[in-house]
């Protein structure tokens, strides 16, 4: 079962989802193309937008899609 699953499926550019560190830095579900430094996901491109900490101390990183 995967701890981190998305209820939406359908992504436009300019939509963002929030993404547990550990997930980028593994590349769990995630690849990276760092010719054009994005991250290929759900058939999408992201970028990173920014990032968060969580009060209990996880940190996400804000993906925006671009195409």
């Amino acid at each position: 079962m995967d701890p981190f699953q998305i209820v939406k499926t359908a992504w436009s550019p300019g939509d963002q989802r929030e993404v547990e560190d550990w997930r980028i830095e593994k590349q769990k579900g995630i690849d990276y193309d760092s010719y054009r430094r994005v991250y290929l996901a759900d058939g999408r491109e992201w970028i990173v937008a920014g990032q968060i900490m969580k009060p209990d101390g996880r940190k996400f990183y804000i993906l925006e899609c671009t195409g």
